[in-house]
């Protein structure tokens, strides 16, 4: 009778000192699982894709103060003359109707290929216009580097030909 009330004990005392060590074990790593969303957090707010290449790009070109200027008025002049970001609803209602419209197109008994071909052609345009400004952008700020900043730009658009997207 003993020893199994000391059997007994001594598996309570196990089990316990277990429950104990895996809440310890479970709150270090949800302190680590924060640390972690706050560091991808931080980077998340990062810019990625051809702006930031270009920013980067001119930060190594040791720009004047006078050029500074003169590049954040051409930026703010073409973010000017972007259309205006619809809001996020309107943005939902306008992909929901593309999704309704594309699956109108797929499930149709025949297939409107007029109306395929005039949805593709009305994105492709959207994002030609958008690359269009976006090169001309930056055309604007390549003339106004020197020839020594231009030759450097030149060489390091260059060197980062080989390099993989990020996506």
């Amino acid at each position: 009778m003993k020893t199994s009330s000391i059997i007994k004990t001594s598996l309570v005392a196990l089990v316990a000192s277990s429950a104990l060590l895996a809440g310890q074990l479970y709150a270090v790593d949800s302190a680590d699982a924060k640390v972690k969303t706050e560091q991808t957090c931080k980077k998340g707010n990062k810019r990625h894709g051809p702006q930031d290449g270009m920013q980067r790009m001119l930060r190594k070109l040791d720009l004047t103060d006078a050029q500074k200027e003169q590049v954040n008025a051409i930026v703010e002049k073409y973010k000017a003359d972007r259309p205006e970001r619809p809001t996020k609803e309107q943005r939902e209602a306008q992909r929901e109707a593309q999704r309704t419209e594309m699956l109108a197109l797929v499930t149709s008994a025949s297939f409107d290929e007029a109306k395929a071909t005039e949805m593709a052609e009305a994105q492709h345009q959207k994002k030609l216009q958008g690359m269009l400004s976006h090169l001309k952008m930056q055309n604007e700020i390549y003339q106004l580097l020197t020839p020594e900043q231009q030759v450097q730009f030149q060489e390091k658009f260059a060197k980062g030909k080989g390099h993989k997207s990020r996506r």
